[in-house]
């Protein structure tokens, strides 16, 4: 089971990790060199982001059931991971509520910004959200396998 779960976590938490880190590491950058207009982006990546936000809620919910599961091998370690995991899922919440504001100031059928100075707002607010939530993953990663390694050499027999 132990395995299974371990495994689930790691292919969720790779496929929103990794999409997150490829969208805005690259994704964003090349739509905006080959948009005339970087504002245009946001009718690209509107939907690309639902999808992540979704994948993030997968990958925050076994990470709060990973450091439930290890509070009885390594209590510190899974301090630290809960508290990523909240933090993680703060942000996913202000991602939600951002991302609603931002779809009321764009129009995708006439494929316009119609309010650009609430969406640059909104827009910097995405990106805020976006780097604490990358941020908080990013933490989360290492001290798991340290607290894998460690409930692992608790459940050996001596």
């Amino acid at each position: 089971m132990t395995l299974l779960f371990r495994s689930s976590l790691l292919f969720a938490f790779a496929l929103f990790w990794g999409g997150l880190t490829f969208y805005t590491g690259i994704a964003v950058r090349i739509a905006h060199d080959v948009l005339s207009d970087p504002m245009e982006g946001g009718l690209i990546t509107q939907r690309v982001t639902a999808v992540l936000q979704v994948l993030g809620v997968v990958s925050a919910v076994l990470m709060l059931g990973n450091a439930v599961l290890l509070w009885k091998a390594c209590r510190r370690h899974s301090l630290c991971l809960l508290s990523c995991a909240v933090i993680l899922s703060a942000s996913l919440v202000g991602l939600f509520v951002v991302h609603g504001q931002l779809d009321d100031v764009i129009s995708v059928e006439d494929a316009e910004v119609m309010d650009r100075d609430r969406f640059v707002i909104g827009h910097r607010r995405y990106n805020q959200l976006t780097t604490v939530e990358w941020i908080s993953s990013l933490l989360y990663l290492p001290i798991t396998i340290s607290a894998w390694r460690i409930q692992d050499q608790f459940r050996k027999p001596n």
